[in-house]
């Protein structure tokens, strides 16, 4: 063995080397379990956190016991104007009709659950087979192309929860649909579904859809017809058996194909069901219904903005709907119905719209073949008048191949006028919307398009008043009586223009409102700040406005959708009210069968969005618009009835507005085309406004509008430097000297540099030289900062003009000439030829007095006296 002193040195250093290996895996280990450690508590953890999520989700959801999925009343709904009489009815047969499932063909049945949820009868609320198809065929594609709600999940959502795409949303609706699964037999839930199932114009469950589309019972309906209402419910305006009868079908004969695979028919009755024509009757069953709608577009607004406040308050959309159609609800309404007669004469009335017209033409009929097969065709287009209504359905006949034997066996037809137009009109101090029409023209159907609430076009030059000049004045930036330069401007890459071909140069804030000038506006929302001024925008109530929206074209107008005619009528309602919005209001309040307050208008929403002060500038430079600017022909007919309000037209004549007030109402009016493109309104939309307005406002007294001065002062300013006027200023010809409000810290105190006394050349107009002889010289006031400046030197009496003095004792002194005073019968001698005069002029020894003129010359200035 070898004990020498190096081998323990060996061993020692082997055995420290051990010991550190032993302890750096031990450290491993340790570090490792730690880290696993830390893993399980963290998924626990997570686990915990997502179970903690789950529960609240799930203890957030309704209770089962309080969901009513067979809604069995069907009482008749009154609607009352604002004194309480009666001015409509709501009947649950219009869009919804209560059917018991053995009431309801079992094909009908059967079809929906083929299309819909194919294993209804097998699971238990919600499909997992469905769910993981959906996952993967989802994630192929990248994006939501399918969901896996099933029948249970739909009725869920029809009758217990909101429509919202969300998470929490989906969770509850799964775990409810188990409940409601266990808690109901399944014929209960599939008869729930297809009497609140969605199928199109308004039209709600299997019996309504039947009426609509058939003009017969839901009993009565062939297997072809129950795949047709079957299919529409995926997609209600892309399917509607009356505009796109090929894409219905195409779904229906999908829908018959699922249920022969799923063993719901045979074969032969597939191909039976093939050779129906379903759409046989639908255009003349459509007709009649269009023709048999009664609701104006007032009741149509009131039962869209009811629906929505009850889905607010917790209802869904299916729920709304049937509690308006077959509740028994009494709605009392805003409703004048004196101003709404006025309205509808109005705008019926076509000697108040262009004098040209076109008209929007939608034509559908069934054309039965010779084999006695039929089709269903649409078509639309434009035509210049009626006449040419038959011109069209003959060429479309034509390409239709109506020929060899085949026949028309219904037909529709729609004519709508253009350009259409919209108005409304409320009282600016409650927001009661006291009349509103969507359009002119015939009304095709009940809650068709209504252009007064749901129409969003671009405002035009309507936005300045509220973008721009309402919160540069309400922030205290500018006053009325401010000025601000229009001239060519740029700001970024954007460079606006002004709707008139020139610039004015230094201009008050009062004249870029009621002249409307583009690039004061610019530059007022410029220097307010593009976020301050969209959120002045949604102060005044408007809910259409985009990010993208926060640009520098914003107070013209430029919006990426645009406003409806009800809220840019209630915005200039706001200023009109002392800078108070409130929400526009149709109804004041709902009532149950048994009288229970279901919502209530009396004190409607409103919130402060400017200072009274700002709003009493607003309303006394908006006058102007009436009294001097763009807006005058809306005072026709108004009998010295103050009138304030705003002129908007966009750019490309798309868009024609005026929204206005008087001390009693606000109205706003639109005109333009429902395919937006340009066209010559001239001032046909001033003078529908004015004629509405005129006859509403006969009987009542003169009122002037309350003005709320405090934070300003008026002062005399001239206008062409912002200044305290001179005594030049005074000699201007058009005497640019106004007086008008400023806030107290605006109120200038410098006194007008701008105009100044100037030599001027009579004979060029400009600024004497040394070189103009002396009796072509007068004193004028000039504009330094206008076209008359320094920089603006006569250049005709220049030094090659001046003919240099001879030197012979004997000739006259310069300026002695007769031809020096301007004589064009002399000629003037040249140098060293010419015969000096025989007669002595002498120069005259008092100063000459310049010519007195009380008009402008040439050069555009005044040539005052002294």
């Amino acid at each position: 063995m070898n004990y020498s002193k190096d081998s323990r040195s060996e061993k020692i250093k082997e055995t420290n080397k051990n010991t550190k290996k032993k302890k750096t895996k031990k450290a491993k280990v340790t570090a490792f379990r730690v880290v696993v450690i830390a893993i399980v508590i963290g998924v626990f953890a997570v686990c915990g956190a997502g179970l903690g999520i789950f529960m609240g989700i799930i203890k957030s959801a309704p209770d089962v016991a309080t969901i009513n999925i067979k809604p069995t009343t069907d009482f008749t709904s009154f609607v009352y104007d604002q004194n309480g009489v009666e001015i409509d009815r709501l009947s649950g047969g219009e869009n919804r009709i209560y059917a018991k499932l053995d009431q309801i063909p079992q094909n009908l049945q059967d079809a929906v659950v083929a299309i819909e949820d194919s294993r209804f009868y097998q699971h238990n609320g919600i499909d997992i087979r469905g769910i993981m198809r959906a996952i993967v065929e989802n994630l192929k594609a990248g994006r939501i192309v399918e969901g896996a709600s099933t029948i249970t999940q739909q009725v869920i959502k029809n009758n217990a929860l909101t429509s919202d795409q969300t998470f929490v949303r989906k969770i509850q609706e799964q775990y409810l649909a188990i409940q409601v699964d266990a808690l109901y037999e399944k014929e209960l839930i599939l008869e729930s579904y297809l009497n609140t199932m969605p199928l199109g114009h308004g039209t709600n469950g299997v019996q309504a859809a039947a009426n609509r589309y058939f003009g017969k019972d839901v009993s009565e309906l062939s297997l072809a017809e129950c795949a047709v209402i079957a299919g529409i419910t995926q997609a209600p305006t892309r399917l509607s058996p009356i505009r796109n009868p090929e894409n219905n079908w195409e779904k229906a004969k999908v829908i018959l194909s699922y249920m022969q695979e799923q063993g719901y028919i045979t074969e032969d009755e597939r191909q039976m069901a093939l050779q129906e024509n379903p759409y046989e009757n639908i255009q003349e069953v459509n007709q009649k219904f269009e023709k048999d709608s009664s609701h104006s577009y007032f009741v149509d607004a009131v039962i869209e903005q009811v629906i929505d406040d009850l889905v607010e308050q917790g209802m869904t959309p299916t729920q709304a709907n049937n509690l308006l159609f077959g509740g028994g609800v009494e709605i009392y309404t805003t409703l004048d119905q004196d101003i709404q007669k006025i309205v509808d004469v109005k705008m019926a009335d076509d000697s108040l719209f262009p004098s040209y017209k076109e008209y929007v033409i939608n034509y559908s009929a069934t054309i039965e073949k010779t084999d006695k097969t039929q089709v269903n065709k649409w078509a639309e287009g434009v035509i210049k008048s009626k006449d040419e209504e038959e011109i069209f359905k003959k060429a479309k006949q034509a390409e239709w191949g109506l020929e060899g034997g085949n026949k028309i066996i219904a037909e529709a037809v729609q004519l709508i006028p253009q350009a259409q137009a919209a108005f409304v009109i409320s009282d600016p101090y409650n927001g009661h919307v006291k009349a509103l029409s969507g359009g002119r023209g015939k009304k095709y159907g009940d809650r068709t398009f209504n252009r007064a609430t749901q129409a969003k076009r671009q405002p035009g030059s309507c936005f300045k008043v509220l973008a721009s000049y309402a919160p540069a004045l309400d922030t205290g930036l500018l006053s009325p009586g401010s000025i601000i330069v229009d001239e060519p401007y740029t700001i970024g890459k954007y460079s606006p223009k002004n709707w008139r071909s020139y610039y004015k140069g230094p201009t008050t804030v009062r004249e870029g409102i009621w002249d409307s000038m583009n690039i004061l506006a610019v530059k007022t929302v410029d220097m307010v700040g593009i976020e301050t001024a969209f959120n002045y925008l949604l102060n005044f109530g408007f809910t259409t406005l985009k990010e993208s929206d926060k640009v520098y074209a914003l107070p013209l107008g430029g919006l990426t959708e645009g406003v409806t005619p009800l809220e840019l009528n209630a915005a200039y309602a706001a200023i009109a009210n002392q800078g108070t919005y409130t929400k526009p209001v149709l109804y004041t309040q709902v009532l149950s069968r048994d009288k229970e307050v279901l919502l209530d208008n009396t004190v409607p929403e409103s919130h402060a969005v400017i200072k009274p002060s700002t709003a009493s500038m607003l309303t006394d430079m908006m006058e102007d618009v009436v009294t001097i600017g763009t807006g005058g022909k809306a005072a026709a007919g108004m009998k010295n009835m103050p009138i304030a309000g705003k002129t908007g037209t966009t750019s490309d004549n798309k868009d024609f507005l005026f929204a206005g007030y008087t001390p009693y109402y606000a109205a706003t009016v639109w005109m333009g085309y429902d395919r937006p493109q340009s066209f010559t309104a001239g001032s046909t939309h001033l003078d529908l406004w004015a004629s509405i307005m005129s006859e509403i406002h006969n009987q009542l007294p003169r009122k002037d509008f309350e003005m709320v001065t405090s934070g300003y002062t008026k002062t005399s300013i001239c206008a062409d430097s912002g200044k305290l006027p001179t005594e030049l200023c005074k000699l201007v010809p058009d005497h640019k000297i106004v007086s008008d409000y400023f806030q107290k810290n605006q109120a200038p105190t410098d006194y007008c540099d701008v105009h100044v006394q100037e030599q001027v050349c009579s004979v060029s107009g400009k600024i004497a030289t040394e070189f103009c002889p002396t009796d072509t010289i007068v004193t004028k006031v000039v504009n330094r900062h206008g076209k008359l400046n320094a920089d603006n030197l006569c250049d005709v009496h220049t030094q090659d003009t001046v003919i240099e003095k001879p030197e012979d004792p004997t000739f006259p002194e310069w300026g002695e000439w007769p031809w020096g005073d301007g004589n064009e019968s002399a000629t003037p001698p040249t140098e060293g030829s010419a015969t000096p005069p025989t007669e002595e002029v002498v120069p005259p020894t008092d100063p000459v007095e310049p010519t007195v003129s009380n008009t402008d010359d040439e050069s555009g200035f005044f040539i005052p006296q002294g």
